[in-house]
C-alpha cells in the first residue's frame, strides 16, 4: 500500500469510512474497486428547487424547477484548459405549471441527436432531463443525454410530442384565382408541448428529430367575418403537406369544403412515416366571391412520433 493509501486509511477510519487504493482505482468500503471510482453503499449529491430564471453552477446537480410561469435555466459556458469540466452531469424535473426552458450559455449550442446544434430545450411540467457536457468550447458544448415523461401518458405519446396553442391571431392569405394557391399556416400565439423545438410555430414545419411513423392532427376555420364585404368562399382547402419547401404538391391528406359560405371550421388527420429531417405542415386554400384575400383563425396542430 502506498503512502498515500495509509494516509487515506488512516484518515478514513478516524472518520468510519473506508477509503482503499488498488491498481490506480479508489473504493469507498470496498477492498477491490474494480473501476477508477467505486462505493460500496449510496451517494449523494445536492438538490436545489427554484421557482424562477437563472443560472446553473458547478455546485448543482439535481435541481427542480417549482414555478407557476415559464423560466429558463442557463448551462454554465465551457472552460478551456484547466478547468474544463468535460463529462459533468445535470438533472432537472420540471415539478411546476409552466415551461421550463434549459439553455446553452452565450453563444454555445446543445446536441440533441438530430444533427443540428440547438439553442435551448423545453422541459414541460411533469418532464425529466439529464445533460452532460462534451468537453468542446465552441459550436455543440453540451449533449442532452434524456428527456422523458414522468407521467401516465403512454410511452408513444411521450416521444416528441408537440401541440400548439390554438391561436386567435388571424392569417391574411392569398384567395385562389385560378391554380390552387397553397399557404403554410403558422402558430403566433405559440406551443403547449414542443418536445425538442420539434415544431418551429412562426412557419408552421414541424420537423421529424428521427425516422418513424408519426400521427397528425391539424384543425383551422376559415373565417371571412372580418375581411372587408365578408365574402362567402367558393371553395375552402385544409391539408396536411410532406416536405413543403422543395414539394408544396406532397399532400398527406386533404379536407374539400365546398360553398361553405363565410364561416367553416374543418380538420385533417394522418399518419405518415418521415425520415430524419423531413417536415410536415398545415395548409390551406381557398377562392372567395370577392377580393383576393380570405382569413383563417384558431389554428391548432397537434402530434408525435408513434413507432420507428
Amino acid at each position: 500500500m502506498t503512502k498515500h493509501s495509509i494516509f487515506l486509511f488512516l484518515l478514513t477510519v478516524m472518520g468510519g469510512v473506508l477509503v482503499y487504493s488498488q491498481a490506480g482505482n479508489v473504493g469507498i468500503n470496498t477492498p477491490s474497486p474494480g473501476s477508477r471510482l467505486t462505493v460500496n453503499g449510496s451517494f449523494a449529491a445536492s438538490y436545489r428547487s427554484i421557482t424562477t430564471s437563472g443560472a446553473v453552477d458547478a455546485h448543482d446537480y439535481y435541481l427542480a424547477y417549482n414555478g407557476n410561469s415559464n423560466g429558463t435555466l442557463t448551462l454554465p459556458t465551457a472552460i478551456n484548459g484547466t478547468g474544463n469540466f468535460i463529462g459533468r452531469t445535470y438533472h432537472f424535473k420540471n415539478t411546476g405549471t409552466a415551461i421550463l426552458s434549459v439553455a446553452a450559455g452565450g453563444s454555445e449550442l446543445i446536441d440533441n441527436h438530430t444533427g443540428v446544434g440547438i439553442t435551448s430545450v423545453n422541459v414541460p411540467p411533469g418532464y425529466y432531463a439529464f445533460f452532460i457536457s462534451k468537453g468542446t468550447i465552441t459550436g455543440t458544448t453540451w449533449e442532452l443525454i434524456l428527456l422523458s415523461s414522468s407521467d401516465s401518458l403512454p410511452v408513444a405519446a411521450s416521444t416528441y410530442p408537440f401541440s400548439t396553442v390554438s391561436t386567435s391571431t388571424r392569417q391574411t392569405l392569398p384567395a385562389s384565382t385560378g391554380p390552387y394557391i397553397v399557404s403554410e399556416i403558422n402558430y403566433p400565439d405559440g406551443t403547449v408541448v414542443n418536445t425538442g423545438n420539434v415544431l418551429n410555430t412562426s412557419n408552421g414545419k414541424f420537423t421529424a428529430p428521427t425516422s418513424g411513423y408519426y400521427m397528425f392532427y391539424g384543425s383551422t376555420q376559415f373565417d371571412n367575418g372580418a375581411v372587408s364585404g365578408a365574402p362567402g368562399f367558393a371553395w375552402a382547402i385544409l391539408y396536411l403537406i410532406k416536405n413543403y419547401s422543395t414539394t408544396p404538391n406532397n399532400i398527406l391528406v386533404q379536407s374539400y369544403q365546398s360553398n361553405p359560405g363565410m364561416l367553416v371550421g374543418t380538420n385533417v388527420s394522418c399518419i405518415t412515416y418521415l425520415n430524419a429531417g423531413e417536415t410536415v405542415s398545415m395548409a390551406s386554400a381557398a377562392a372567395v366571391t370577392g377580393g383576393n384575400i380570405y382569413q383563417i383563425v384558431v389554428s391548432s396542430l397537434y402530434g408525435y412520433k408513434i413507432a420507428n
